[in-house]
């Protein structure tokens, strides 16, 4: 890993990264591992080559469709933090954040420690155009009771097999179709918050992927549709990915008291942008 150029500013900002999707995760747990108190916060983007699937923590293999996953050849990963699958490839623009413990950010309340990070697209995406807002604790809270009512459950549960299925909190939005999606990974060492941002969405693979039967795959496919949307979609137009980079880092910039530093170093080895 290529050591980053620090200006005295408060952050770093590794250049947008291309590799196959185990090795952004390996990287990500490494520099949480690794992060020490007195360290920068990080910021590492990356786009995933090939196209894979990636399962929630607690996920099983048996989630998928045997006979479509032989079909398509995609590799699958596993990563630390919950939640459940999602497609990575080059529709689905990554961040990292990398906050040592201590850090004014690394909140004890666990939602709330969303907020920031959620509200930071929101007025990023809106310099591109794109009017989102996030999703209040409790529109999450009420969408997961939802797997506890019977007439509601069933389907639910089906949408919930992909991450862009459902919502959490601070989550970001366009009525109510999630256009980026969160998570975290807390540790000794700080906190790693994720960011991930649709460029693009479109459910066929995942609802081939998912569903065990003809119905279920129709139902993943149509649902899918009215729970996520691509920036692509909401601007009529493609999105750049280093427009979203630079958006969001000026939102970052803003930010009195932790102002952006930027990093013409990659830290990886792969191919970069």
């Amino acid at each position: 890993m290529h050591n980053p150029r620090i200006l005295a500013k408060r952050w770093q900002s590794y250049r947008l990264a291309i590799a196959d999707q185990q090795q952004h995760i390996a990287l990500s747990e490494h520099m949480l591992n690794t992060i020490q108190p007195e360290d920068l916060p990080i910021l590492y983007w990356s786009l995933a080559q090939p196209t894979g699937l990636v399962l929630g923590f607690s996920q099983k293999l048996s989630v998928l469709n045997p006979a479509m996953l032989e079909a398509q050849g995609l590799p699958i990963y596993h990563r630390r933090a919950g939640g459940t699958a999602v497609l990575v490839g080059p529709h689905l623009l990554s961040l990292d954040v990398v906050l040592p413990a201590g850090h004014p950010l690394v909140l004890s309340d666990i939602v709330e420690s969303y907020r920031w990070f959620g509200e930071a697209w929101v007025a990023a995406l809106k310099q591109l155009g794109i009017q989102t807002r996030t999703i209040a604790p409790n529109e999450a809270h009420a969408q997961r009771a939802l797997l506890k009512q019977p007439e509601t459950r069933a389907y639910e549960t089906l949408m919930n097999r992909a991450c862009y299925g459902s919502i959490s909190s601070y989550e970001v939005v366009a009525d109510q179709r999630k256009v980026v999606g969160l998570d975290m990974i807390r540790r000794r060492t700080g906190s790693l918050l994720q960011a991930g941002v649709l460029l693009h969405w479109d459910t066929e693979l995942l609802a081939r992927l998912l569903g065990h039967t003809a119905e279920e795959q129709t139902l993943l496919r149509e649902g899918l549709r009215t729970r996520a949307v691509g920036l692509d979609e909401l601007a009529g137009r493609p999105i750049e990915v280093e427009a979203v980079i630079k958006a969001f880092e000026a939102v970052i910039a803003s930010f009195e008291d932790l102002p952006l530093t930027s990093s013409s170093a990659a830290p990886y080895t792969g191919q970069t942008l």
